[in-house]
């Protein structure tokens, strides 16, 4: 004997179900653990080095990992290592600024055209791991131009007046960021003028591989041009918000006086 159901009871199941359906929770698929991570911290010693290091590292907070660099299939044992899945291992020393370069494209064409390039091509000169290490690697500022860090290999001289000069850019482009930020506050439309500023920094941040003096303080001396252009450019927005200011508090001074004046007329009309 089949099992009828009526279009009644198939309703109600309908319904029972669309009741339930809020209530239902799927369990969460557990993260996969990268079995590139796994596998070198068992080994212990120099082989775990890597994942502490690249754990302290702006590829790991940025989320790029192992196989970012290195290739492979993080989530299966057999095929980490496998070529056919892009593994490519460790670079030798000639090879970091094109393995580097893969990612950071014009960082790498701007190293290639420096002296840092020139010297390490005759084997006395840095690669990219020389500054900015190769797990551990650190978030690109300002700072790694370091007396400390560039008098290990030259004089400090040219490193002081390229710093000098990124700073003093840098600090106006912050103080137009800043400014901005408050115009956007005050209902402003400012994305233009973010657009133009997110330009000429990363035009300014492009200049710090060339390691060409004179270039880039003209292109500092440029930048800061351009944020005086905007900086006029803004005033008008300035002269909108003060004018919003005006009306605003004209029209509460008016709301006040009025209140002011009705109560005045009430107790008024009480006394008669």
């Amino acid at each position: 004997m089949g099992l009828v159901i009526s279009p009644l009871e198939l309703r109600g199941a309908i319904f029972v179900l669309l009741l339930l359906l809020p209530n239902l929770s799927f369990a969460e698929e557990p993260a996969k653990v990268s079995v590139c991570l796994s596998c070198h911290r068992e080994m212990g010693g120099e082989l775990a080095q890597p994942v502490s290091l690249w754990e302290k590292s702006i590829h790991a907070q940025l989320g790029n990992n192992c196989e970012g660099c290195h290739g492979g299939d993080p989530n299966d044992e057999a095929l980490a290592m496998n070529p056919e899945k892009g593994f490519v291992g460790s670079p030798k020393p000639e090879e970091i600024p094109d393995f580097c370069g893969k990612c950071h494209v014009g960082v790498m064409e701007n190293y290639k055209k420096s002296p840092h390039y020139s010297a390490f091509r005759r084997g006395i000169g840095p690669s990219c791991v020389t500054c900015h290490k190769s797990h551990d690697v650190e978030r690109a500022s300002f700072d790694l131009i370091d007396e400390t860090l560039c008098s290990q290999c030259h004089s400090y001289e040219n490193g002081r007046k390229m710093k000098q000069a990124f700073i003093s850019a840098e600090l106006e482009l912050q103080k137009m960021k800043s400014t901005f930020h408050k115009l956007d506050r005050r209902g402003m439309p400012v994305r233009k003028f973010e657009e133009k500023l997110f330009a000429e920094r990363n035009a300014l941040h492009q200049m710090t591989h060339t390691l060409d003096v004179m270039e880039i303080e003209k292109k500092t001396e440029l930048v800061l041009t351009n944020l005086e252009v905007m900086k006029q450019e803004t005033a008008a927005l300035w002269k909108k918000v003060k004018k919003r200011w005006a009306i605003g508090s004209l029209v509460g001074l008016f709301l006040i006086l009025f209140i002011l004046l009705l109560i005045k007329l009430h107790r008024s009309l009480e006394e008669e």
